[in-house]
């Protein structure tokens, strides 16, 4: 596995923060925000472009070659050895390249050129974080980009591990990346009133939206026969996954049509999951006054009274909104929690909202033993994808 995040660049300082509950909210540093309606969110600090050789690249694809190449050398994997036709790769971007729109806009716009709008088109174009991960590890396996708005990272996983599953290649690269904290988003974000006016609480009555988050998770896929054949180190187990999509409004899902209820029952179907074996949900959790309200009463009726036992968290409430990267950053969270013990925390949920009344684990992580664990992402546009996990037990 590999992650550059806002609370950790790496698997290790991921894990201690995530374990601690401790956010990476804080004041806009990208740009100067003193005039701007939008002045926190969850930034990537101390991340060194030129220790990648890709301080020339936009930042998302900066930051998918990064976790890439640690989810490469966390999986004692070395390309050269292989028939570098039998290595896919799933990366996908749900935004792409907007720090190069925004800083390139206006200077092509008085002085247009082709060697200009060459640089912009390869900075910006979703693929292009995967194009580079292929370039850099001379790979030419079957490359897929899915783009599902905040659903895209759980979806690339679940597209990679088809890809092994099927036997279209032996190994894939899968994982997602966004880097958005720009004033184009932040005000469209803005306009639409989905961002928090202070700080981002998930499940809290206080709560009134999420704030920007940026980064990437790239996990490495492989049949479990591959795995133990290399004697690599086995986080987790994909055992199914399940989409869904509510296209009543681009924005917001409806109660009535029940999306999130019929994904989850989907998913316990495929995999032939109980809810009373499911020992933690890595939420959505973005913190919108109907979102959240919408995610546990879907929870309820998809589980029945199992969801009242089940432990739960966001930890969007750590990370941000990653966007596009959430889904696979989280799904790395949810292997960190069956590997290390523990149960995530949602940061910043000190006033329990009545009607949200679900296990979120307030503040503190939890110790416990986590076997199988499920993570769900939603995207505007109505998208739902989720992924059921098992620990391996070798």
């Amino acid at each position: 596995m590999g992650v550059v995040s806002p609370i950790g660049i790496g698997v290790p300082a991921f894990c201690k923060n995530l374990s601690g509950g401790i956010s990476g909210e804080g004041r806009i540093t990208c740009f100067d925000c003193s005039n701007f309606p939008v002045t926190k969110a969850f930034e990537v600090k101390n991340f060194e472009a030129r220790a990648h050789k890709a301080h020339f690249l936009d930042p998302f694809i900066q930051y998918a070659v990064a976790a890439a190449g640690e989810a490469i050398q966390n999986a004692y994997f070395d390309p050269e050895t292989i028939d570098r036709y039998r290595i896919g790769i799933s990366v996908s971007s749900s935004k792409g390249g907007m720090h190069t729109l925004d800083r390139f806009k206006e200077r092509f716009a008085k002085h247009p050129s082709a060697i200009l709008g060459a640089r912009i088109y390869s900075n910006t174009v979703p693929n292009f974080a995967a194009q580079w991960i292929a370039r850099r590890w001379k790979i030419q396996g079957p490359a897929k980009c899915y783009v599902a708005a905040c659903a895209t990272g759980t979806v690339a996983v679940l597209e990679g591990a088809r890809m092994v599953s099927d036997g279209v290649v032996d190994y894939c690269i899968a994982g997602a990346s966004d880097a958005s904290i720009v004033p184009l988003l932040l005000a469209g974000y803005k306009k639409m009133k989905v961002l928090a006016k202070d700080s981002m609480r998930p499940f809290d009555k206080r709560r009134s939206g999420f704030l920007i988050g940026e980064g990437a998770g790239i996990v490495f896929l492989e049949t479990m026969e591959s795995a133990k054949a290399r004697n690599a180190r086995i986080y987790g187990e994909i055992l199914g996954g399940a989409y869904g999509i509510d296209s009543s409004d681009p924005l917001h899902f409806k109660k009535e049509n029940n999306t999130l209820e019929r994904t989850l029952r989907d998913l316990m179907k495929k995999t032939r999951l109980d809810p009373r074996t499911i020992d933690y949900i890595n939420l959505h959790g973005t913190g919108t006054l109907s979102g959240d309200i919408y995610e546990t009463d879907q929870l309820k009726k998809a589980f029945g009274r199992e969801a009242c036992r089940i432990p739960m968290s966001s930890t969007k409430s750590m990370t941000g909104h990653m966007l596009g990267a959430s889904g696979a950053v989280e799904i790395i969270a949810c292997l960190l929690a069956m590997n290390e013990g523990f149960i995530p925390p949602t940061a910043g949920l000190e006033e329990r909202d009545p009607v949200c009344d679900l296990d979120y684990t307030p503040l503190k992580a939890r110790k416990a033993q986590v076997e199988t664990a499920v993570s769900l992402s939603m995207g505007f546009g109505g998208h739902i994808a989720a992924i059921a996990l098992a620990q391996t037990k070798r």
